[in-house]
């Protein structure tokens, strides 16, 4: 369905995560808490993707300055140029080389008729090009960058959205977060007979074991775990249908929280915003429960949490540091990889982060959502390093297919509140750079 987006005195809005069509583009909003907005992402592993398209309205003809709102995520290289199209028209500006940090880049002019306008986003390099919103400025004045509360307002109005979130409903329990003890929380909740709204901020429920990751908790599952964690054909986790089947339950899909209300020592409101399309809740509450994963909702309300890592005399852990410090256990990349029956090129990435040779082991595949232990790509031994062999002898064979999942973790000494975009390039620099 085409867009239709308000003019105003200063020009038209346009958000990339609401396109008609995302084409081979996906929606990233892990980072909006952030950067302001959910965002638009070309993540090809090299191979440019389908072009993004929509069309809007556009109110009054005129000359129009296009800002485009993007990222350099790997400056000066710019791995993630894209451009765009106007009525068919590519503009000439390269977009995604505005080096560090999220900022409008000017694209150029265009002369708009009223009416439909048909835009376009063209994916350069296949390397995670990114595009939070462009904007037609009538008085060629470039749109506020900052992540404040006068530039959400900027975008609300020119969205044609109310100021303040409209009513989400009351309930006896609201659970933040979607991940497995998430639903636990709130099929538990349901069943007793307890109104319930679980707002979470992907498009499917389960986190670590949802269909977008796969991998189930570890250790003893009771009656309730097992019974969520069965999957569909696809992948996915039952737990959305087991929830949809309670009457009093109501699960909001792509809501991230943004602010909580509380009065005294009691929350009862919080504020979660539609990733598509940008509408704002608040849900009201007797009980909240927090099952984010990084505490947001205790952190948004101001509620003592614990950070980092305790002193060993605290708890008496033999295994803490003898001092306390704020070192923790930083964000994942998951990622995978398989053997290939014939050499397959691979790009040129200046850009990436070298990674030591001897570290060659990619073994651990997920063999299917909930097993992932299956084995990994045969590493042969490194003709650059002759010292570092893998075990030719067969009761060692574990240390050429380690039968455990591969993932790498950074960013143990950053902050996870203001960082995480920082850590996901950082490990998507190390691991292209791995090959």
């Amino acid at each position: 369905m085409s867009a239709t987006v308000p003019a105003s005195p200063s020009g038209i809005l346009v958000e990339a995560e609401d396109f008609d069509s995302h084409g081979g583009w996906v929606v990233d909003s892990q980072f909006e808490a952030q950067m302001g907005s959910p965002y638009l992402l070309a993540h090809g592993l090299g191979q440019p993707v389908a072009d993004a398209t929509t069309k809007v309205e556009v109110g009054e003809a005129g000359d129009y300055e296009v800002f485009v709102r993007t990222r350099d995520w790997a400056p000066p290289h710019a791995p993630g140029r894209f451009a765009l199209s106007v009525n068919g028209v590519r503009l000439d500006t390269d977009l995604g080389i505005n080096g560090d940090g999220w900022s409008w880049q000017p694209a150029g002019r265009v002369a708009l008729p009223k009416g439909e306008a048909r835009l376009a986003l063209h994916d350069l390099t296949g390397f995670d090009g990114r595009c939070d919103a462009i904007f037609f400025s009538r008085d060629g004045v470039a749109p506020p960058n900052a992540v404040d509360a006068a530039s959400r307002s900027w975008r609300k109005a020119l969205r044609g959205l109310p100021q303040t979130p409209v009513d989400g409903g009351d309930y006896d329990v609201v659970v933040v977060g979607g991940g497995i003890s998430g639903c636990a929380a709130a099929l538990t909740a349901a069943r007793l007979g307890q109104t319930v709204a679980l707002v979470h901020d992907r498009p499917v429920l389960g986190g670590n074991a949802s269909k977008e990751i796969g991998l189930m908790p570890r250790g003893t599952q009771g009656k309730l775990l097992l019974e969520l964690a069965q999957r569909t054909e696809d992948g996915d986790l039952v737990a959305l249908s087991l929830l949809q089947a309670e009457p009093t339950a109501q699960v909001f899909l792509e809501h991230r929280i943004i602010a909580a209300e509380r009065q005294g020592d009691r929350i009862v409101s919080v504020d979660a915003v539609e990733a598509k399309g940008g509408l704002e809740r608040r849900f009201r509450g007797r009980m909240f429960i927090d099952t984010s994963g990084v505490a947001m909702l205790g952190v948004l309300v101001g509620a003592e949490t614990l950070f980092g890592r305790e002193a060993r005399a605290d708890y008496d852990e033999p295994y803490a540091p003898e001092q306390g410090d704020e070192m923790h256990h930083g964000n994942t990349l998951f990622f995978r990889t398989r053997m290939a029956d014939r050499p397959v090129p691979f790009p040129e990435v200046p850009w990436a982060t070298e990674v030591s040779k001897d570290y060659a082991n990619l073994s651990g595949q997920l063999t299917r959502p909930g097993a992932e232990n299956g084995a990994g790509p045969v590493a042969n031994a490194n003709p650059d390093n002759p010292t570092f062999q893998f075990s030719a002898d067969p009761t060692q064979a574990w240390m050429n297919q380690f039968p455990a999942t591969h993932y790498w973790e950074y960013g143990q000494w950053l902050d996870p509140y203001t960082s995480g975009e920082l850590v996901r390039d950082y490990l998507m620099r190390a691991l292209y750079g791995t090959f």
